[in-house]
């Protein structure tokens, strides 16, 4: 299995999405008797293939307070290189039935490498919408084209497919037959399944970080935010609840661990610390940046509940929110909103508060209801709220058809039947026109030096250079307007 990491064995720094989906598909495989060995690259250089480890992951006899199975694992280290370098080497030195990967690095990585082996490629959120984001934020639409060419080698190679909602499913099926896949040999076969974000934390302890009394007051009701504030976020909205709310209630104080997300996005952040700073109410709102992952259960256990807040954007409609899942586990009151299909679940069994996206009333409304309510009432909710999410978000239980065909991997057919190699095409394709179109295209990208998996090497996200470009400019506007007596000074 091929992912990107950290996943959430010993203590890391930060967790993020990519890690825990690789958690939970480690924790099906293993319950139903898999043999699993992890290919894990580190957050922020997947690309480049820097940081990656390999790790045999296994079920240990010692049980945790809910009677699972422990997860251990033996790592060693690897050599900095290219993902699909990586790859090649791990299948080198070890016979393999099948490869899983995810995110849309490590899928073309998978795809350019793994030969004939059969091969599960998952897209824990959907990349184009959420490129589609980032380049509202930054203003510039470089980045859409080289993200369609990362998943093209994905589409054309994969033999099965996931995504974590059904949604995601859908546009899946659409971007597959984009690629020439829905065809005559694939026509009754399913190519694509739902798996949602599974609840991979039954329960959360206390880590011996004191926050109220030191950082927000003994009796202060404590609205939460954890994790990094990302181009789906809606810091207008969330900044207005706040300052309606606390302008009526005294004791509302927000508490946010997490911040930017450092070579994505800063701006969202930036935007939200603004507003709040600009406020009337900027010593009620506390900043604590990343915190290290063993002290964010703190955070959530001295908390009185937590906000999600997305913009109306696809991104959320396709993605999920993983952190809700954190929030419930740890037994705190939920309001986002209505926006990804898990906050919809939940919200249509009264299990947690919604609005609708830019609402900022009915958020600061929201909140103070939660405010105002009594502590036997919200026991009362928020248990029942994790009942519900460990047993239908279990990893066993959404992740079964994955675990069925790990335990018989089948190519899919117009691969195995109907496949073609083509000159420069490290992988087969099905055989027709549309299919080789797309792998036409992607064979002029990885030329022109684009994002295919193949060429090695760190690259440089085409927002990343507009940022880059932007910052130039700048500092020579000011240095063009800097006072010098020197008669020969560059200007």
């Amino acid at each position: 299995m091929c992912g990107v990491g950290p996943i959430p064995l010993g203590s890391p720094d930060r967790l993020h999405a990519p890690g825990l989906r690789l958690w939970a598909f480690s924790r099906a495989l293993l319950e139903k008797g898999c043999s699993v060995d992890l290919l894990e690259a580190r957050f922020g250089e997947a690309i480049s293939g820097g940081g990656a480890s390999a790790l045999r992951m296994r079920l240990t006899e010692k049980r945790d307070a809910d009677g699972q199975r422990e997860i251990a694992a033996d790592s060693v280290g690897l050599e900095p290189a290219a993902p699909s370098i990586l790859v090649s080497r791990r299948l080198a030195a070890q016979s393999y039935d099948a490869v899983i990967s995810t995110t849309d690095v490590m899928n073309e990585a998978c795809a350019v490498s793994c030969g004939d082996l059969p091969l599960w490629c998952d897209f824990f959120g959907h990349p184009m919408t959420e490129r589609q984001a980032l380049a509202d934020v930054y203003g510039s639409d470089e980045g859409i084209a080289p993200q369609w060419d990362m998943a093209i080698a994905a589409l054309l190679r994969g033999d099965r497919f996931s995504g974590c909602s059904e949604a995601q499913r859908c546009a899946l099926i659409g971007e597959l037959g984009a690629c020439g896949r829905l065809n005559r040999f694939t026509s009754g076969e399913s190519l694509v399944t739902s798996v949602p974000a599974a609840a991979v934390f039954r329960r959360f302890s206390a880590g011996g970080t004191e926050l109220r009394g030191k950082v927000v007051p003994e009796d202060a009701f404590v609205v939460l935010w954890t994790g990094g504030y990302n181009t789906w976020a809606d810091p207008d909205t969330l900044a207005a609840a706040l300052i309606r709310a606390m302008e009526r209630e005294p004791r509302i104080h927000y508490l946010s661990t997490g911040g930017a997300i450092e070579g994505h996005d800063d701006r969202t952040f930036d935007r939200f610390r603004r507003r709040i700073d600009a406020s009337p109410f900027a010593d009620r709102c506390h900043f604590a940046g990343w915190v290290e992952t063993r002290q964010v259960p703190d955070y959530y256990l001295q908390a009185d509940m937590a906000v999600n807040c997305d913009r109306a954007v696809l991104e959320g409609e396709l993605g999920t929110r993983t952190r809700i899942h954190e929030w419930i586990c740890a037994g705190l009151p939920v309001i986002s909103t209505n926006v990804c299909e898990l906050a919809r679940d939940l919200a249509g069994r009264g299990l947690i508060d919604t609005f609708e996206p830019g609402d900022s009333q009915s958020l600061a409304d929201r909140i103070l209801e939660a405010a105002g309510r009594r502590s036997e009432e919200i026991q009362s909710r928020t248990e029942k709220a994790r009942r519900y999410l460990l047993e239908a978000y279990d990893p066993v239980r959404l992740c079964r058809e994955l675990v069925d065909w790990a335990a018989n991997p089948v190519r899919a057919r117009d691969l195995s039947e109907n496949g073609v190699r083509l000159p420069g095409i490290p992988f087969s394709l099905p055989n027709n026109g549309l299919a080789r179109r797309r792998a036409a295209e992607w064979l002029a990208a990885r030329k022109a030096g684009g994002p295919a998996a193949g060429r090695g090497g760190p690259r440089l996200n085409p927002l990343s250079w507009t940022r880059l470009t932007r910052r130039a400019r700048r500092i020579l506007g000011r240095l063009k307007a800097w006072p010098c007596s020197c008669p020969r000074a560059v200007r």
